[in-house]
């Protein structure tokens, strides 16, 4: 599976590759252009906040440790292996790095709404490992993340009512 639907994974908890913080950062859309969602994006994304809503923080950690097992699956395989349909992760295998960090941002405003307990935890965990930058002790890092998570949850709310 491709590289941004790992990153999208690990802040959604499905699944994580190990970049660099920095290397995330560096695909974070131009901050003068939105975040655009495809049709095809916004059905993907609809899907995603459906499970994040009605699944508890550790069967979403359990998907996530599953699908970390199997990065290499085919898309079917992810499909059944994590609940989601064959066309939302095809969509999301499709993403290239900057639609998968808007997918990982948007995914972790709901984790932030739904499980904020699961997204500190996920940052706590993933900084050490330089998967993700650890601003959860950092009022400063929280406020620019919140922001980050703030703006992204806007352009799906808009692009995808």
């Amino acid at each position: 599976m491709r590289a941004h639907l790992l990153s999208l994974a690990t802040a959604c908890a499905f699944a994580a590759p190990a970049l660099p913080a920095l290397a995330q950062f560096a695909t974070l859309p131009p901050a003068d252009a939105p975040m655009n969602f495809s049709a095809a994006q916004c059905s993907a994304l609809h899907e995603i906040e459906t499970g994040v809503a009605t699944r508890s923080a550790d069967e979403i950690e359990r998907i996530g440790a599953v699908l970390e097992a199997n990065q290499n699956a085919d898309p079917a395989a992810v499909a059944q292996l994590s609940g989601l349909s064959l066309p939302t992760v095809t969509t999301m295998g499709a993403l290239d790095p900057q639609q998968g960090m808007a997918f990982s941002l948007v995914f972790g405003s709901m984790l932030r709404h739904y499980h904020p307990e699961l997204l500190l935890k996920q940052l706590r965990m993933r900084g050490p490992l330089g998967q993700v930058p650890d601003v959860s002790g950092s009022p400063l890092g929280m406020a620019v993340l919140d922001g980050l998570l703030d703006t992204a949850q806007q352009n799906y709310l808009t692009q995808c009512s």
